[in-house]
C-alpha cells in the first residue's frame, strides 16, 4: 500500500500542475482578442476579379495530356491571371500532404511558384505598413503551422508585430498568417492542449499518456480510499462512540481506565485526559514518537511498518496517532512526557515580517517551565480557513494583494509551534508562526496558522507542553554555531537568548540566519544589538535575493557558514539548526562528509501549517 501512494502523490503533482496549466490558458483564452490571436491583424481578404477570356483559354485537355497522371484539373486564381491547378495525390484536406502541377491557362507552359511568386502573393494578402523582408522556403513541419505537410514560403514583412506570410510552394494557397499574437497565443494553445511535441494537434501522445496518468491516479486513489476506510481511518464524529480503554505503563501497572471517543486517534485522546505522548510530527504518522502497545493488535498502518520491525508488530506495537479506540482493550505507555493540557489566553500579536507573526500568550495558571527550543501542541478547533489575515498592517498589504478573501471548512486538528521565549526572562510564552499561504487556488491555506494567527487578544486556545526535544547541552563548553530561516527562527531565538542572557555563556556563538528579502529578516536590530553587548556572539544575516541597498552577506546561509569558519573551527563546533529541510540536510551532509560527529549535530524538522 506504500508504493500506491508514493506514486499517488506523484502523480497527483503531475496532474496538478497540468491543471493548473489548463486554468490558466483557459483564462487566457477568455480575455484574449480571437481576431489577432488568428494572425488577422494585416490580413487583406479581397477575392480576384478575374476576367477571363474564355477563347483564349489553352484547352484543359491538352495540359492533362502532356502533364503527369492527375486525379483533378481545377482552374484558379493567382494575382488576377487563371491558371490550371492539377492535383496528382490528394491528401483528405489541403495542408495534408498532396502534390500539385501549376499551368498557365492561356499559354500552357507549367508555372512554379518561386520566390518573386510567393512574395507578390503575399503581399496581395497583406494590408499592414511592414515592407517585404527575408522570404525562406521551408519543408514541413512548419514551427508557425505544425499541421501543414507540404512545403511553403514564408515572406517575412517589417513591420511591428513581426508578421510573416505563408504561400504553399505547390499550389500557391496562401496557408496562412502568423504574427507575435499569434504566436504567444501558440503558447497557451500548446500548453492547453499538451502538443508539447508541436503537432498541432490535440491527439498527440502526451494527453494519451496523461490519460492513463489521470486513470491511474482515480484508481490508486480509490484504492486508497477503500484501505482507509477498511483500517478504520475515517471518522465521522456525529457517528462516533466512547469506548473504555484501560491504561498500563511499561512495566504493566494498570493507570487508568479512560473513556475515549472513536472519532479522536488515540495520541489526541490520551492528550485530552492530561496523558502526553512525544510527538514531533504532529499526528502526520512520521516522526514514529507516540509508541503504544495495543491489545489486540489492530492492523498495522503503513506508517506502523515503517517504524517498527515484524517481531513488533506481531507484539502489537502501534503509533497512537495512527489508531482509533475500536476494539481496544488496553493498552500500554512507555514515553509519557510530563507535559500537561495548558489554556492559553492572547495578550499581543503583530506582524515581524510579511507573513510571520509574534503571538504572545498567558497562561492561565501557574507559570511553565522549559528549556528553549521547546515546542508547543496546539488543539485547533473545527471552523473555517481563511486564506489571508483579518488584519494586515498597511507596510505588508502590498505582500497580500494576489490572496483572495477565499474561506474553506477546517477539521480539528493539533500543530506544533516552538517558543521563541525563555521561561527565565519571559513571563508570556511567545511563538513567531509563519501564516502558510494556500499554494495554490482551490486549496486551504495552513489550518494552525491561519487559526492561530486570526485570533484576537482575549481569545483562548488549548495547548500541550512543553516538550523539550531541542535545546542546548549546557555542560558543553564548545563553540556554538546556529543555522537557520524562515519561521525557523523560533527556537533558535530563544536558545541564543538563554545562553547569552540567561546563562551569560562565555564560548563562542555564530548565528547565521537566511532569508530571500531583507523585510524576512525578524528580531534583526535585537540580534545586532546581541552582537554589540556580548564579544562572544556574532550575527550574520544572510538574503538570497538581496535588493541593491543592501551591503551584508548573499547566498544561503549555509554557504556563508562554509565561507566565513575553517575546517578546525568547524570541526571543534557544537550545532543547532532549524529551517527548511533541504537547508539542513545540505548542511549536515557536508558536515558529516568533513568529519563533524554526528552527536554534535541538533536539528528541529517544523513542518507544522
Amino acid at each position: 500500500m506504500q508504493w500506491i501512494r508514493s506514486i499517488h502523490k506523484w502523480t497527483s503533482l503531475v496532474v496538478g500542475v497540468q491543471f493548473m496549466l489548463w486554468l490558466g490558458s483557459g483564462f487566457y483564452f477568455n480575455l484574449m482578442d480571437h481576431h489577432k490571436v488568428g494572425g488577422h491583424t494585416y490580413r487583406a481578404h479581397a477575392h480576384d476579379q478575374v476576367q477571363i477570356d474564355s477563347s483564349a483559354l489553352v484547352e484543359p485537355r491538352s495540359v492533362l495530356e502532356s502533364a503527369e497522371p492527375s486525379v483533378s484539373l481545377k482552374q484558379i486564381a493567382l494575382l488576377g491571371q487563371p491558371y490550371y491547378l492539377l492535383t496528382h495525390k490528394r491528401g483528405l484536406y489541403p495542408y495534408f500532404e498532396n502534390e500539385y502541377s501549376l499551368f498557365d491557362a492561356y499559354r500552357g507552359n507549367e508555372v512554379s511558384i518561386d520566390a518573386a511568386f510567393a512574395t507578390r502573393l503575399a503581399k496581395q494578402s497583406y494590408n499592414g505598413p511592414g515592407s517585404v523582408g527575408e522570404v525562406t522556403l521551408l519543408q514541413p513541419p512548419l514551427e508557425d503551422f505544425p499541421k501543414q505537410k507540404n512545403a511553403a514560403w514564408r515572406v517575412n514583412f517589417n513591420d511591428d508585430i513581426q508578421t510573416s506570410v505563408y504561400i504553399e510552394a505547390g499550389s500557391g494557397r496562401v496557408v496562412g498568417h502568423s504574427d507575435a499574437h499569434k504566436r504567444f497565443a501558440d503558447i497557451f494553445f500548446m500548453l492547453h492542449f499538451m502538443d508539447y511535441g508541436n503537432e498541432g494537434s490535440f491527439n498527440n501522445i502526451q494527453i494519451i499518456l496523461f490519460a492513463f496518468v489521470t486513470l491511474w491516479l482515480s484508481l490508486s486513489g480509490l484504492i486508497w480510499t477503500l484501505d482507509l476506510i477498511r483500517r478504520g481511518q475515517y471518522k465521522v464524529a456525529l457517528l462516533s462512540k466512547r469506548t473504555s480503554v484501560k491504561i498500563f505503563d511499561h512495566e504493566q501497572q494498570l493507570l487508568d481506565q479512560l473513556d475515549l471517543s472513536t472519532a479522536t486517534n488515540l495520541l489526541d485522546g490520551l492528550a485530552g485526559h492530561d496523558i502526553s505522548l512525544p510527538s514531533t510530527c504532529g499526528g502526520g504518522g512520521t516522526c514514529g514518537r507516540c509508541k503504544v502497545l495495543i491489545n489486540p493488535a489492530p492492523k498495522a498502518t503503513s506508517a506502523d511498518q515503517q517504524h517498527f520491525s515484524q517481531a513488533e508488530l506481531a507484539q502489537g506495537f502501534r503509533l497512537a496517532c495512527q489508531h482509533f479506540s475500536d476494539d481496544v482493550q488496553d493498552m500500554t505507555l512507555f514515553d509519557v512526557t510530563d507535559a500537561k493540557k495548558v489554556e492559553l489566553t492572547l495578550v499581543g500579536s503583530e506582524f515581524v515580517t510579511p507573513d510571520i507573526k509574534e503571538l504572545r500568550f498567558k497562561v492561565q495558571g501557574p507559570p511553565l517551565a522549559y528549556k528553549a527550543g521547546a515546542f508547543m501542541r496546539f488543539f485547533i478547533p473545527e471552523g473555517q480557513v481563511p486564506a489571508r489575515p483579518h488584519y494586515i498592517p498597511s507596510d505588508y498589504k502590498a505582500y497580500w494583494d494576489e490572496e483572495d478573501n477565499s474561506e474553506y471548512p477546517r477539521a480539528a486538528c493539533s500543530r506544533n509551534y516552538s517558543l521563541t521565549s525563555v521561561s527565565q526572562l519571559d513571563e508570556e510564552l511567545v511563538f513567531a508562526i509563519k501564516y502558510h499561504r494556500a499554494p495554490q487556488q482551490g486549496v486551504p491555506a495552513g489550518s494552525g496558522s491561519s487559526y492561530l494567527c486570526n485570533m484576537a487578544p482575549g481569545d483562548t486556545v488549548d495547548a500541550l507542553g512543553p516538550f523539550e526535544e531541542f535545546y542546548v547541552d549546557q555542560d558543553t563548553k564548545a563553540p556554538i554555531v546556529v543555522i537557520g530561516a524562515g519561521s525557523g527562527m523560533a527556537p533558535l531565538r530563544g536558545i541564543i537568548k538563554e545562553l547569552l542572557l540567561a546563562n551569560n555563556s562565555k564560548q563562542e556563538i555564530h548565528f547565521y540566519f537566511g532569508a530571500r528579502h531583507e523585510e524576512d529578516l525578524l528580531y534583526q536590530e535585537e540580534f545586532f544589538a546581541l552582537s554589540q553587548r556580548f564579544d562572544n556572539f556574532r550575527y550574520t544575516p544572510v538574503l538570497s535575493q538581496a535588493g541593491p541597498d543592501w551591503l551584508g552577506a548573499t547566498g544561503y546561509a549555509q554557504q556563508v557558514l562554509f565561507n566565513n569558519m575553517n575546517k578546525e573551527a568547524l570541526l571543534a563546533a557544537h550545532y543547532y539548526m532549524c529551517g527548511p529541510k533541504a537547508m539542513m540536510d545540505e548542511t549536515i551532509a557536508t558536515l558529516v562528509e568533513m568529519g563533524v560527529d554526528k552527536n554534535v549535530i541538533h536539528f528541529d524538522s517544523f513542518n507544522s501549517a
